[in-house]
């Protein structure tokens, strides 16, 4: 257990070196077709496409396909190969690595590299042979009786995480590339089109489906948001003398509240971690993760309320009379300007800035409120101290 556990640290830090490592490389032009190497041809240079890719020649370079198209290497490919989505077939040579995400990788011919498959089956059947690990997460590892494996089989390490961001930046640069402009430094292609042969090529049904997606896209960000500040009013409503206590202790002390949040922010990873390499720890991490979802939301529920009643006292006007409404008209102010920030062109960057802000700082000072009120049970406020008693002033004796 405490292997896996120092593969999945190690896993985090190979992501952060894959976005820095491979930022730079050059990748080709995402095609639109299938791409086929003939038996007997050899073709240089890398290839992407988003249909399947067929080599039974030689392909001295990288071959990509990010659509979910078949990929078939009957041949000989003398770089490495990504998939995303189709399933792969090797049954002739891949002098580099496999990385397959979302569909299984059959292995009859041999890989000299690695193989990591997410969300898919790796089989080694026939003869096959792999020399580097395989790392399969989310999809099982079958190796026939006559195959030949000489690395380790892990269920989930580095390697797997490494294919997978590899994959997903190899993706966004060749999107990108698809029209490079005039000024791209890496623009090793020739443009040919212009904008008038571009905007010609624009049908009318390009507009339509373009405006329902948008629509579309708005719909769902309108109905999430709605969802939201429901489940705020609702845990308003169920849960009052909590959120008061909770938004209580905010009034008294909101940087101490802040500050307690951040360290249980800090060191909630931390904690899972612990939990997870004490093996008898394993089942109270969903209980642990329970916890933390709710008493984030009771002190955003708690931090809504001081919002709209700050929002209402800056504008001069009164706000709601009843908790849940409060508590409601809070979130509707932090989902305004989330909503509002995707349609203003120039300013919505700000004011979705301004609202995640607010958002944020509400999660982590209401962390704080729901600790110092362990989650709304008792005030943290400390009572009114009653007036000390008069001492009567002692007069004193006459002189003689």
């Amino acid at each position: 257990m405490k292997k896996h556990i120092k593969k999945l640290a190690l896993a985090y830090l190979a992501s952060l070196l894959v976005l820095g490592s491979t930022a730079w490389a050059r990748q080709p032009e995402v095609k639109h077709e299938d791409i086929m190497v003939a038996k007997g041809q050899t073709l240089n240079g890398d290839i992407a496409t988003d249909k399947s890719v067929t080599v039974e020649g030689t392909l001295d370079g990288d071959a990509m396909s990010l659509g979910g198209g078949t990929v078939t290497i009957s041949g000989e490919l003398t770089g490495d190969l990504v998939s995303m989505g189709g399933p792969v077939a090797i049954p002739g040579r891949v002098r580099g690595d496999v990385s397959s995400i979302g569909g299984p990788v059959e292995i009859s011919g041999q890989v000299n590299g690695n193989v990591s498959a997410v969300g898919g089956k790796v089989t080694l059947s026939g003869e096959g042979r792999v020399d580097g690990e395989i790392s399969a997460l989310g999809g099982g590892v079958e190796k026939g009786p006559k195959a030949v494996h000489r690395g380790t089989v892990n269920s989930f390490s580095a390697d797997a995480l490494k294919g997978t961001l590899s994959s997903a930046l190899r993706t966004a640069r060749s999107a990108a590339r698809i029209h490079p402009g005039p000024g791209d430094p890496r623009n090793f292609r020739t443009v040919s089109t212009t904008w008038s042969t571009s905007l010609s090529n624009i049908h009318a049904d390009d507009f339509r489906t373009l405006a329902w997606l948008v629509l579309v896209w708005f719909v769902v960000l309108l109905t999430v948001l709605a969802g939201a500040v429901l489940v705020i009013a609702l845990i308003a409503v169920f849960f009052p003398d909590n959120v008061q206590r909770a938004q209580a202790a905010m009034n008294a002390d909101i940087w101490r509240a802040c500050g307690i949040g951040a360290l249980i922010l800090v060191g909630l990873f931390p904690g899972l971690l612990l939990m997870v390499v004490s093996i008898l720890g394993i089942p109270l991490v969903p209980f642990a993760l329970i916890l933390f979802a709710a008493a984030a939301a009771l002190g955003l529920t708690a931090f809504c309320v001081i919002v709209q009643g700050r929002f209402f006292d800056g504008i001069k006007k009164t706000g709601p009379a009843g908790l849940p409404g409060k508590a409601a008209a809070g979130a509707a102010l932090i989902a305004a300007l989330l909503f509002l920030g995707k349609l203003v062109p120039l300013l919505g960057g700000v004011l979705v800035l301004v609202g995640m802000m607010l958002l944020a700082f509400g999660v982590m000072t209401g962390l704080g409120a729901a600790w110092l009120t362990r989650m709304g049970t008792r005030s943290c406020v400390p009572a009114a101290q009653p007036p000390a008693a008069a001492v009567p002033a002692v007069t004193p004796p006459p002189a003689q």
